[in-house]
This record gives structure tokens, C-alpha cells and sequence, in this order.
């Protein structure tokens, strides 16, 4: 059995307790990595854990990282391993487990948790029934923006990829379109939301991994349809 538990955005309260207690009890637990406001107050409870950081340094890109990490997953088989997030949103080391748990006839059981998605609805306040549409800053050529709905933007981790994403989003959106960038949204006190034009967006000096964009719909002249109240 592999089972496979999200830590949420960030705020050790929207933690359950069925993901505490799983992590506790785990004879073998492994975090993705342990860069996540919740690890230390995970390691403050004394439940032991190994992660998967050294994948990051050893690999050429992520997709080797994720299958890296999937692979030792599904050969230990009785485990617990814990995500930054809900299992299911954005995480593709979960996509390839279940895909090779499946080919092993391996049980993989999903702990649900709240998402960084919903704590970026919550901080800016949108409903995602008017068209909302995901896209992973690293994909961004087959993820094309959607102007026609508000877009998320995952993974803008460092000023680099800012920089990188900047320029593609620049064939979809002039140049001074305002957009949000959110920083680990929904944890108190490391919560940070500035509204720019898109030509700055590579300026902001605090973007890291909890970093994500959001890119509110046009009307058909081109103007932006969303504020924060």
C-alpha cells in the first residue's frame, strides 16, 4: 500500500488530522522535499522522515526528478509519502506513482488536503465557475494562456523562470497588463500579494517555490475584468 498525503499550501493549520496521525504511525515516511513551511512543525512533533532533495541537485530537468522519485516510491511499496499541496493538483511525482503503482498492481490510497489553488482563490477572492485555467510556469509552450478565463501560473520558483515566463505571456498580453503575483498564499505572515504590470514581472525580488501568478481574464477590448476588493 502506498499512501500518499498533502501537507496544503502552507499553514500547519489546514493540516488534517488523518495526514498527522498517517505521517505518525508511517514505518517509512518520505516528503517530496521538506522545503515547505510545514516541515519544521512536522519535525517539532518528532516524526521522523527522509526526502527526495538530492533528486533536485543530481537531475537534468524535473520530469527526470519526478520519475526518480515515483520509481524508489512504488519499489519501497509500504509507505507514506507526503506532497506540498493536494496530491492531485500540480503534482506530477503523484501522476507517475499511481501510473506505476497500477502496472505492479499496487494499491495507492489519495489523502486529500487543501490545495495552493484554493488558497489562491481564497486571497483574491475569485470563483473558479467563471473559467479558470492551470498552467505550470515550466510548460508553458504546450499550456498556452487562455485569455478568454483567469489563469494561474504554477511553479515561478526564481526570478529566472519569471524572466522566461515573462517574455512567452508577452505574445498573449501587452506589455502593461496588470497582473497578481502571489506568494504562499493563505500561510499568515509570509503571504504576499503585489498587483503589477507584466512588464515587471521578472523585478520582483521576493519571488521563490511558493510563488505563483495570476492572470485575470479580458473582455473583448483587451481590458482586465478583476480587482481585489
Amino acid at each position: 500500500m502506498i499512501t500518499i498525503v498533502g501537507l496544503g499550501p502552507g499553514s500547519f493549520e489546514d493540516l488534517t488530522m488523518k495526514s498527522i496521525k498517517l505521517m505518525k504511525d508511517a514505518k517509512r515516511l518520505y516528503l517530496r522535499t521538506e522545503k515547505h513551511p510545514n516541515v519544521e512543525e512536522i519535525r517539532k512533533m518528532g516524526i521522523k522522515f527522509d526526502t527526495f532533495d538530492k533528486y533536485y541537485d543530481e537531475s537534468e530537468d524535473f520530469e527526470e526528478v519526478y520519475k526518480k522519485i515515483a520509481r524508489d516510491i512504488v519499489d519501497i511499496e509500504d509507505v507514506v509519502y507526503a506532497v506540498p499541496g493536494h496530491p492531485l493538483v500540480a503534482e506530477r511525482s503523484v501522476q507517475l506513482i499511481i501510473e506505476y503503482a497500477k502496472e505492479k498492481n499496487i494499491t495507492v490510497e489519495i489523502i486529500p488536503a487543501l490545495s495552493f489553488i484554493d488558497a489562491i482563490i481564497n486571497t483574491l477572492k475569485i470563483d473558479p465557475a467563471n473559467g479558470l485555467k492551470i498552467i505550470d510556469a515550466l510548460d508553458i509552450e504546450n499550456q498556452r494562456p487562455d485569455k478568454r478565463v483567469g489563469n494561474i501560473i504554477t511553479q515561478v520558483y526564481s526570478r529566472l523562470v519569471a524572466s522566461e515566463l515573462k517574455i512567452k505571456l508577452m505574445d498573449y498580453y501587452d506589455d502593461e497588463y496588470e497582473i497578481y503575483v502571489i506568494r504562499a498564499a493563505g500561510v499568515e505572515g509570509l503571504e504576499k500579494v503585489e498587483k503589477i504590470p507584466l512588464y515587471m514581472l521578472d523585478r520582483i525580488s521576493w519571488i521563490d517555490y511558493l510563488t505563483s501568478v495570476y492572470i485575470p481574464r479580458v473582455d473583448e477590448e483587451g481590458k482586465r475584468t478583476f480587482m481585489i476588493c
